[in-house]
């Protein structure tokens, strides 16, 4: 009986055992399956971060490459204002030059005026002097040719006019 006894104990314990087995086998089929259900999540989670990390690495490039064209335009404008600066101080300089050429030919102008001024009295004057003598000679006869005389003074006459 102690045989039957010590087989029944022991049958109890091996029974005990795969009871345990059993639901140690199940725990682990649970954390498996758990585990898997991880890692599944796991790797869609990192497909997807992938998927975000590829799409940001295309945005970081297109920007960079619209970054390069901003830089070549604003180069390009920088070129044309500092153009456009240059060729408004050859103007403004040239502007300079015109007007101290206008003040000179003001200034020759003023002095043609005053001088055709000067010019047009001294004609008065010679005319007035030109009047007084021929009234002063008028009354001469040098010559016992008296037509002779009268056709001297009448070409000396046109020739004064002439002058003034």
């Amino acid at each position: 009986m102690r045989a039957g006894r010590g087989f029944a104990v022991v049958a109890d314990e091996v029974q005990r055992l795969a009871e345990r087995s059993a639901n140690a086998t199940k725990q682990i089929e649970t954390l498996v399956k758990t585990i898997q259900a991880d890692t599944n999540e796991a790797v869609m989670s990192m497909e997807s971060t992938t998927s975000e990390v590829v799409r940001g690495a295309r945005l970081a490039k297109d920007a960079g490459e619209a970054l390069e064209e901003v830089q070549s335009v604003s180069n390009t404008l920088a070129d044309l204002i500092q153009n456009i600066s240059n060729a408004a101080l050859q103007q403004a300089e040239s502007a300079g030059h015109i007007s101290h050429t206008m003040n000179i030919i003001q200034d020759i102008t003023s002095q043609t005026s005053s001088g055709t001024l000067a010019t047009a009295r001294s004609i008065g004057e010679l005319s007035e002097m030109a009047a007084a003598l021929q009234e002063s000679v008028t009354g001469f006869k040098v010559s016992n040719d008296d037509e002779l005389l009268d056709d001297e003074m009448i070409n000396s006459e046109q020739t004064l006019s002439e002058i003034v």
